[in-house]
Order: C-alpha cells, then sequence, then structure tokens
C-alpha cells in the first residue's frame, strides 16, 4: 500500500549546527544511495522526499520524510536506518545519530481523513523552515494562498503519480474560499551555494468558508504538506510546515 513516512533522527555534532547546513545534510544523503536512484531523483522535477535540520528545546534534529513507497524502503529503510553516524566533509564535521523516530500514514489514512469531513474551518500552520515560492521567475517570500494549494495538489499528484489533483475548478475554489485572517510572520533568508535565496518563517491561520468537503479538502492537503514540505527547494532543508492543533486539528 503507498504510504508517506517521516523519520526523525536526534543528532549531535562536535562543530555548530544550524538550519541553513540543511543542503549539506542532502548531501550526505545523495552520496550514500544507491547510483540510479541518485540519478533518478537529480533527473525529477518533484522529488518523492523532503528533508530539513530543526531545533527543539536544545535538541537538534534531521528529519526526512518520503512520499511513496519506493522512497521509503530506498531513503528511510535501506539508506538511514542502520546509519550511527556521517562526517560532513566540506567541513570536516561528524554527526552521531543519537535516536531515531518513525511514523507513516497511508494515502488511504490520509483520504479517510477528509472523507469523514470531520475538520474544523480554521487551518493553523506553522513553517519551521525557511519558505518561498517562485512565480514567472521571480522569489515570493510570503503565504500566497493560490501558489501554495496549488504546489500541494502537484506534489500529491507527483507523489501517487496520477493527475487526480491537477483540476483548475477545484484550485479556484480553494483560493474563492480561504482568506489568511491572522499571521505572525518573519522574512529570513536561506543560504544555498552562495546564493541568498529571501523566504518567511511563522505561523498563519487560515478561514475555510463554503462547504465543508472544500474546508476537508484544504485541510488535506496542508496535513499531506507536512510530509511533502511547500514551496522551493524541499529536498534543500526549506518549506517544511507543520499543523498546529486548533479545533478540528487532525494530522495523519
Amino acid at each position: 500500500m503507498n504510504c508517506m513516512a517521516r523519520l526523525e533522527l536526534q543528532i549531535k555534532s562536535d562543530g555548530e549546527l544550524a538550519f541553513q547546513m540543511s543542503s549539506l545534510f542532502h548531501g550526505v544523503l545523495m552520496e550514500r544511495l544507491p547510483e540510479a536512484y541518485a540519478e533518478y531523483l537529480h533527473q525529477s522535477r518533484l522529488h518523492p522526499f523532503s528533508q530539513h535540520l530543526e531545533k527543539k528545546q536544545e535538541n537538534w534534529y534531521w528529519i526526512i520524510c518520503c512520499l511513496n513507497e519506493t522512497a521509503v524502503d530506498i531513503i528511510i529503510k535501506n539508506t538511514l536506518w542502520n546509519l550511527k553516524q556521517f562526517t560532513i566533509e566540506r567541513q570536516q564535521q561528524r554527526v552521531e545519530i543519537l535516536e531515531k523516530a518513525y511514523t507513516e500514514c497511508t494515502y488511504k489514512e490520509l483520504m479517510n481523513q477528509f472523507y469523514r469531513g470531520e475538520s474544523g474551518r480554521y487551518i493553523q500552520i506553522q513553517f519551521r523552515s525557511p519558505t518561498a515560492f517562485k512565480r514567472q521567475g521571480q522569489y515570493l517570500f510570503y503565504p500566497d494562498l493560490k501558489c501554495m494549494f496549488q504546489n500541494l495538489m502537484n506534489r500529491y499528484d507527483a507523489a501517487v503519480e496520477e493527475d487526480v489533483m491537477r483540476d483548475q475548478e477545484t484550485l479556484e475554489q480553494l483560493c474563492n474560499n480561504a482568506q489568511i485572517i491572522r499571521y505572525d510572520l518573519k522574512s529570513v533568508c536561506f543560504s544555498l551555494e552562495g546564493v541568498k535565496i529571501p523566504a518567511f518563517m511563522g505561523n498563519i491561520t487560515i478561514k475555510m468558508d463554503g462547504t465543508q468537503t472544500m474546508a476537508s479538502f484544504a485541510r488535506m492537503l496542508f496535513v499531506f504538506g507536512t510530509y511533502a514540505g511547500i514551496g522551493i527547494k524541499t529536498s534543500l532543508g526549506m518549506g517544511s510546515i507543520q499543523l498546529m492543533q486548533g479545533k478540528g486539528g487532525s494530522t495523519c
């Protein structure tokens, strides 16, 4: 059964850690993958995984999420599961894995949430790593609703390898029935190979009007986004989101 999975690795290092180092951890992962699969990922437009660094309390975590069964097997189970330590070559920095936690969610479970239609009208989203979108060659570093919904719908289709979400009418209905009613955001930069990408982090609350079906569908997309990430360069550490538990706040 096709599923998504999250692997959280608690890490410590003999050097300083920062969320800007996520792209170096991407390199650590890529050099350990089978050559054929690494080449496939290099060629694919929307990667079937996301990864980022995150600090909770005083501890650092490397979090890797996979969006289909092949990625779960190759990236998490065959490559990272038994990893105990590694070196970031550029800095000659050793990283030790202290603990790991694994969760998974099938696409059937995700869809069941939608069909139950129990979600509330308010969706609270926390952008936990620098997030940005790209439109007509320009960076957008604010949470544009159309960009968010379109990005998640495209990612879902890429993950399940079917065009089930790509529907202009549904996208327009989502946008017409959604509004950001609260936000607490800051602009940040994400450094990538000497380029500073303008981005944002923080919290927003979206209120969904319209039918209960539309509200449930929007929440389902954002639950999917907690695995897929949102926006650009999610495989390099950008665009990690988490749903904050409010009214009707089920997660997968």
